[in-house]
């Protein structure tokens, strides 16, 4: 039976008990903007020790990278900030359990010092990971353009290498944390005016590690959104932003999607746990509700409708709870495809949108309320069907790979060809 393990265990609780102290209480000034997201990661990363528990494997990490011994080969280290798989979904259950918007500030910075870590020399990693992974400076990844949505990788954003320079031209729009980030995870497109060159190759995409004090970096305000008002989203502008050569993660004589399609899978596998927190929060209140709320004579539990309701919301939350450690386990074991991760993906943030709703209906006037979790919970998660791929692009994803199985390929454009012989 998978479980968590007993640290994990301890630390959710901990975690837990923390987030109902120390955070709930300051949402609803989180969602106004009042009180600063990346005041209360700074706060929890004290308390937690983040730096510590992040930075020591990591400084490991970076000196066999700077000695060239075994352990820096740039392999991905676990799903994120907290090394074991586990830990980062403990982390990103329970702090989605109360404020999704924090959790998706925590997830930006995850997916830009991740990479880092991962692909960066010595110098990123002490000087720009470590902070960003233990939540201390602001960061974050910019994939999304104004004109390459579902598309992702039909980026216009470029970089050129001058000499010991990359400089990079463009610009990113809906990027979580951008209008505060300090360190910047930029995917563009290498530059190649030779002859025959394909200006749309999507293969040759790397990430670029970027700095707000870099010339020419702007970001525009914070966007109004529908729902996930803790995270503040914005657009990116480059200009001949110049950084350093060991600035560019990866070989430009090599095609590199791979180091961004590598992000959006552990993005995706972190929000099914964002989920797992979410549902489990609005079960919780459903189920307190209705033992409390008296009507007609007795309690709301008691009719057979609203018992229908929260057998239909404990069904999901086993589901996406049997989903989030099947990822896991898969994970761990190096054999996760992007269909078991799309099929995780889309049924979770679907699940987690329908019992968000069933708790608001449940709870009738009080649950419409913003007094109460499932209104916010509601308008934060229907994001997670939007974004990190919309869930018509995790179906296309799955039905792409199941038909590939049989020799019949297709793309998302539409486009396929038949291999069986016919």
């Amino acid at each position: 039976m998978f479980e968590f393990n007993e640290t994990e265990l301890a630390i959710g609780e901990a975690l837990r008990q923390y987030c109902n102290r120390e955070i709930e209480p300051l949402v609803p000034r989180l969602e106004t903007g009042e009180v600063s997201p990346f005041e209360v990661m700074s706060r929890l990363s004290e308390t937690f020790g983040l730096e510590e528990m992040i930075g020591a494997p990591l400084r490991k990490k970076a000196e066999a990278r700077r000695t060239g011994s075994k352990g820096g080969d740039g392999k991905q280290d676990g799903p994120g900030p907290f090394g074991d798989l586990g830990l980062g979904v403990v982390f990103a259950k329970e702090l989605a359990r109360v404020s999704p918007g924090l959790c998706l500030c925590v997830t930006a910075n995850m997916g830009c010092g991740s990479t880092i870590a991962a692909k960066g020399n010595a110098d990123l990693i002490e000087r720009l990971a470590i902070p960003v992974l233990s939540l201390k400076r602001p960061g974050c990844w910019g994939l999304t353009e104004s004109g390459s949505g579902s598309d992702a990788f039909a980026m216009r954003t470029s970089f050129r290498i001058e000499g010991d320079e990359v400089v990079v031209n463009g610009s990113k729009a809906f990027i979580s944390n951008a209008p505060a980030a300090e360190v910047f995870l930029i995917y563009a497109r290498l530059e190649d005016r030779s002859p025959g060159a394909d200006s749309r190759d999507k293969q040759r995409i790397f990430p670029v590690v970027v700095e707000r004090s870099n010339t020419g970096v702007e970001t525009g305000p914070a966007m109004e959104k529908m729902g996930m008002h803790v995270s503040p989203t914005g657009e990116i502008f480059l200009d001949d932003v110049r950084v350093p050569r060991s600035h560019l993660l990866g070989d430009p004589q090599r095609p590199a999607r791979e180091v961004a399609e590598e992000t959006l899978g552990l993005e995706r596998a972190v929000i099914v746990a964002m989920c797992l927190g979410v549902i489990e929060r609005c079960l919780d209140d459903a189920v307190t509700y209705a033992m409390d709320r008296v009507q007609f004579g007795k309690p709301l539990a008691a009719f057979q409708l609203i018992q229908q309701k929260l057998a239909r919301m404990c069904m999901a939350h086993e589901n996406v709870r049997n989903l989030v450690f099947k990822l896991m386990w898969m994970q761990e074991k190096g054999t996760a495809t992007e269909r078991e991760v799309s099929c995780a993906k889309w049924y979770a943030t679907e699940a987690a949108c329908e019992v968000a709703l069933d708790a608001v209906q449940l709870m009738g006037g009080a649950g419409y309320s913003r007094e109460h979790a499932p209104e916010r919970m509601f308008r934060d998660m229907k994001l997670w069907t939007i974004g990190g791929g919309t869930s018509e692009i995790q179906q296309l994803t799955i039905a792409k790979d199941l038909l590939r199985s049989r020799d019949f390929m297709i793309d998302l454009a539409g486009g396929y060809s038949d291999k069986r012989g016919r």
